[in-house]
Parts: C-alpha cells; structure tokens; sequence
C-alpha cells in the first residue's frame, strides 16, 4: 500500500517558511500541492521543554498531514503526468542499467534512488548512506491542542520525543542518537505513560539526522530526499527539502536525456538551492551534540540559547549575527 506504514512525523512547513529557508525555491504552491491536500490541522508554534520542564515558545508556521494520502496524492500525480506505477514489484539490485527485482528486469536509463536512509539503490551502487537514527512513532487519540510540542532530556538520549497534532489525533514519537544500541520502546512506553496518552504499538525507523550524504550522483545512478539525507538536521523536518529535491532531480533527468547534460548537474542543483541551511543544520546539530551527554549541560545550553535562537537553529539559521 502506497504510503504505508507511516514512518514521518507527518509535519510540513508552510511555504512561507520554506521561502524563509530557502531562499530563491519559487513555484512552491505547485510543487506542494499534494501535501495542501492531505492537510490536517495548521500548527503555528512549536514549543520546547528542557530537562527540567522549562518551555520555549517558538513561532513556526506549518500543518500536519495524513502521510499515506499525501503519498497516495503523489503517486496519483505522476500517474497523471504519463508515469507507469507498479505495486508489488520489489528491487532486489542493479546490474549495469538494469533494475533488477523479484519478476523482472528493467532497463533504467537513469536510476533513481528514493528508497530512504537504509537505501538499496545506494548500496548497489557504492554511494554512501546517511548518518541516521532509530525513531519509533505512532498515531495516537486524544485532545491535543494545535501545538509542536518537542521533549529534550533522558527520555530521548541524544534526541527528542514529540506529540505533533492532527486534530483528533497526534503523531507521537521519539528519537535518539545514532549511537544508541537497544529497544527504543520502553523510551517510547515511557514517554506515552508520562504524557497520560493511551498505549500504542508505533512503527519504527530510521532518520537522517547530519544532513546530505557527500555524493548524491555516481554513473546513471542519483540519489533524491531520505537516501541522499536531505533533511534538516536541526529538527529533522525532510518532506520539504525532499520535495525540492525531487523536482530538481525529475528536471535534471529531463535535461540529461533531452540534451545532453551530465548528471552531475543534478548535484550542483540541488546544492545550490538547499544545500547552504542543509550544511548549517549539520553545523548546528553537531554542535548540539556535545550538549547532550547530560540534562544538566542541555538544560544551561538551552538557558543560554533561549526562544529566539533556538528559533534560528530550527530554520538552519546561523545562530549569532554578525554586528
């Protein structure tokens, strides 16, 4: 089933963040217009708890969405532009050009990979993975209010959990650092019992959390969205970026068999337009990182940071201006 299980916070910027962000993206109402559909609630204020329960009230404009109807939205729109959609057919690896799988093989002039941070297309062809981290979400009944809520400390080692509303539901989850070795699910348990919300079994996955891979192109093989790690490393909000990337790729195969240009353009591409906040929210959560050996590090870095630049950090903004 296209779209399913769900393995996404289900949380979408308003374009007029994503403009914010990257500077220069034009067409987005086009581009986004299957994510507009599959809107749930608009969410504008993303709230931050520290360790010992201080909040941080940040204002951010986007929505929540039913991933598997935005998904279904997009596949509906590639079907409408003359793409061939084919279910149950798994890729198993590449040989040469050929995309091979459990009934088939075909012949892929350019291969696409889009098949996540654990990518096959990747593997096959010697590009690298993203750095990524275990998470485990569910969607779970209840009265929430319309805010992001984000909870740092011990209960996410190296990360954060979150309740993420949908109206008469949430997206709740969390996520830790990639070093961690274990069940995530007394994390989870724990953190659902904590917030009094019914128990609930949640799909696990993994998350590019250090932004994009090195090479996104080898050969006639390019990698777009979670397999090439577009995503902000800061809050770990990828369908935007990926969106963008996506286009950008689909124009760029357009080019090469059309006219001629390298693939490598595709990689100059989307590096220009996204690749600037990409790398400074690399920066950012690497710096992050060495505030999360304790609660009580956090809790001071947190301090010293406080709402407006915590605000900037969330966007990939540099977090001290220049004077």
């Amino acid at each position: 089933m296209i779209g399913w299980p769900v393995q996404c916070g289900e949380f979408v910027a308003h374009n007029s963040e994503v403009q914010g962000i990257f500077r220069g993206v034009s067409d987005l109402d086009d581009l986004m217009k299957a994510s507009y559909a599959a809107k749930q609630i608009d969410s504008d204020l993303t709230r931050i708890f520290s360790p010992r329960g201080r909040v941080y009230e940040l204002p951010f404009e986007g929505f929540t969405v039913n991933r598997t109807a935005m998904d279904q939205g997009i596949a509906a729109q590639a079907v409408e532009e003359g793409a061939e959609l084919m279910k149950g057919v798994t890729a198993t690896g590449i040989r040469g050009s050929k995309v091979v799988t459990g009934q088939a093989e075909y012949e892929g002039r350019v291969i696409v990979g889009a098949d996540g941070p654990l990518s096959g297309v990747a593997r096959w062809a010697g590009l690298p993975h993203p750095v990524s981290a275990p998470a485990l979400s569910a969607t779970i009944p209840g009265n929430f209010s319309s805010n992001t809520d984000m909870y740092f400390g011990d209960l996410a080692p190296g990360g954060y959990a979150w309740i993420i509303p949908k109206g008469k539901t949430a997206n709740v989850g969390i996520g830790v650092w990639p070093r961690f070795k274990g069940n995530l699910r007394p994390f989870f348990d724990a953190f659902v019992k904590r917030m009094k919300l019914p128990s609930a079994h949640g799909t696990g996955g993994y998350v590019p959390i250090l932004g994009p891979v090195k090479s996104t192109v080898k050969g006639n093989i390019i990698l777009v969205g979670d397999a090439a790690g577009h995503v902000m490393a800061t809050n770990g909000g990828g369908i935007n970026a990926s969106m963008i990337c996506g286009r950008i790729a689909g124009q760029t195969v357009a080019d090469h068999l059309q006219k001629g240009i390298p693939l490598t353009e595709y990689e100059r591409r989307w590096r220009e337009h996204v690749g600037g906040p990409l790398k400074r929210g690399r920066k950012i959560r690497k710096l992050a990182d060495h505030f999360f050996v304790n609660e009580s590090r956090l809790e001071h870095a947190m301090s010293f940071l406080g709402a407006k630049r915590m605000g900037r950090a969330i966007r990939c903004k540099r977090l001290f201006l220049a004077k």
